[in-house]
């Protein structure tokens, strides 16, 4: 499958001369999914196990904690939606209730910003076009917006992990920032969006 090829599958599609297909989005997202979700399991399995010295102080340590939880708590759901939605091309049978269909499947038929830039452009445009934007607030933001981002998950199911692994490829990370209401959190400066504008 294109996208998704172990170093093997991809031996043996050369090796046999099989064509490559493209994955289906709906099904690429539910292994997403699935894979992000082990990991924020084992991750909290090793916050869990871990009781040697630490450097960071016990607010540090639990700050830590609550965000992996609110992560872990995010994700969940979104697994369970994207098991039990149905793609937007499947017909429900007569005398079946009418199940949510899934936007990742035709993602044409929905609105798409440009790219996932944009669309966290927009919503530093909403917010009065602060110099940055609190991770977590950004991704609040996001979650407003209809259709997939980047192809990969639907911009309502976006969570800080997700929006850091799609900006990446543009060369956009969060920085340390003391924002104006006294806060430090980890946050998207809007010049580093701008310069990562894809037609610029």
């Amino acid at each position: 499958m294109k996208g998704f090829p172990a170093l093997l599958d991809s031996l043996a599609d050369s090796v046999l001369t099989v064509q490559p297909v493209e994955d289906n989005p709906h099904h690429r997202a539910i292994l997403d999914t699935f894979l992000e979700l082990r990991d924020l399991d084992r991750r909290l399995l090793d916050f869990a196990a871990h009781s040697g010295p630490n450097k960071l102080s016990a607010a540090e340590l639990l700050d830590q904690l609550t965000a992996l939880l609110v992560e872990r708590m995010a994700v969940g759901p979104v697994l369970t939606r994207l098991m039990s939605t149905d793609c937007c091309c499947v017909t429900t049978k007569v005398g079946q209730p009418e199940k949510e269909h899934d936007s990742l499947s035709c993602p044409g038929q929905h609105p798409q910003p440009a790219s996932v830039v944009h669309a966290a452009l927009s919503i530093f445009r909403r917010l009065g076009d602060p110099e940055a934007v609190a991770s977590g607030d950004l991704v609040t933001g996001l979650r407003q917006i209809p259709g997939v981002a980047e192809g990969r998950w639907r911009y309502r199911d976006l969570t800080q992990s997700r929006l850091a692994q799609l900006l990446a490829p543009y060369e956009v990370s969060t920085r340390d920032v003391t924002l104006p209401d006294g806060r430090r959190r980890k946050s998207y400066r809007r010049s580093a969006l701008i310069a990562a504008l894809p037609d610029r």
